[in-house]
C-alpha cells in the first residue's frame, strides 16, 4: 500500500484510502489541524452563503407563513421569534454556531471513540488522537456543503431561495420535502454524506485497533444510530 507522506494528499487520500491516511496518522497527529480549518471555513459557507443571498422581506414572509414549526402559534409569537431570525442575523451566529458546534460534538464524539476502543490492549490512541482523527471523518462535509452552494446558486431566483437548498445531500432537498412539513426538520438532518463519514470512521477504528471491521462499522454507527433515533421518536411523539 502507497504510503500517505504529506496532510494534502492526506486530504484527497481520505475519500479513496482512509486506512492508509490513519496508518500515517500514528506518527503525524499535527495533519489533522488541515482538515480542520477545511471542514470549519465549508461547513458555515452554504449558511453564510445564502442568508447572504436571500431577500430578506421574502425570507420573513416564506418563513413565517410557510413553516410546520410555526402552524400553531399566534401571529405575535411568530412576530416576536422572526425578529431574532432576520437573514443578517442568521448569517453571522449561524456561522459561528456553526464553528464551535462542530468543535463541542468533535469532543463529544472523540471521547466516545477513546472509551469504546479501551478494550484492545494494544491501542495506544488517546482522546487527543481521535479528537484529531474526528474532522478527517468529518472531510466529506465538503462535498455536501460544495453541493449546497451549487444549489443556493442555481435556485436563486431574484433572491428567493428555498431554506433546504442549505442542505443539498439531505433527503428533504433530494425527495423535495419543503419546510411545510413536520418532517422537515428530520429528513433535513439526514445527509448523504453522513454515510462516508460513519465508513471513514470505521477504517479508523479498524486502522488503530485489532477490532474485526464488522464491529469497526457498529460502532463507527452506534453515534448517528443514536441521533436519529432519538430524533425520530421525537418526531413521532410530538
Amino acid at each position: 500500500m502507497t504510503q500517505v507522506t504529506n496532510p494534502i494528499q492526506a486530504c484527497n487520500d481520505i475519500f479513496f484510502r482512509p486506512a492508509a491516511v490513519f496508518e500515517a496518522l500514528k506518527t503525524h497527529n499535527n495533519w489533522s489541524w488541515i482538515p480542520f480549518i477545511i471542514v470549519s471555513i465549508l461547513a458555515i459557507l452554504p449558511n453564510y452563503l445564502y442568508f447572504s443571498s436571500v431577500d430578506p422581506t421574502w425570507y420573513t414572509e416564506y418563513v413565517s407563513t410557510t413553516h410546520a414549526d410555526f402552524q400553531d402559534l399566534s401571529p405575535a409569537e411568530i412576530d416576536t421569534i422572526m425578529q431574532f431570525q432576520q437573514p443578517d442575523t442568521l448569517a453571522l451566529w449561524g456561522g459561528i454556531g456553526g464553528i464551535v458546534g462542530l468543535i463541542i460534538i468533535n469532543a463529544i464524539v472523540a471521547v466516545y471513540y477513546n472509551l469504546v476502543t479501551r478494550s484492545d490492549e494494544e491501542n495506544v490512541m488517546g482522546f487527543t488522537d481521535w479528537y484529531g482523527a474526528t474532522w478527517w471523518m468529518a472531510m466529506p462535509i465538503v462535498i455536501g456543503s460544495l453541493a449546497s452552494v451549487l444549489a443556493i446558486l442555481l435556485t436563486n431566483n431574484a433572491g428567493q431561495i428555498e431554506l433546504q437548498a442549505i442542505s443539498a445531500t439531505s433527503l428533504a432537498f433530494i425527495f423535495g420535502v419543503g419546510i411545510d412539513s413536520h418532517w422537515f426538520n428530520f429528513l433535513n438532518a439526514i445527509r448523504i454524506e453522513t454515510f462516508l463519514s460513519i465508513y471513514i470512521a470505521a477504517c479508523a477504528i479498524g486502522t488503530w485497533t485489532r477490532f474485526t471491521f464488522q464491529k469497526s462499522v457498529l460502532l463507527a454507527a452506534i453515534p448517528t444510530i443514536v441521533v436519529y433515533g432519538l430524533s425520530l421518536i421525537y418526531m413521532v411523539l410530538n
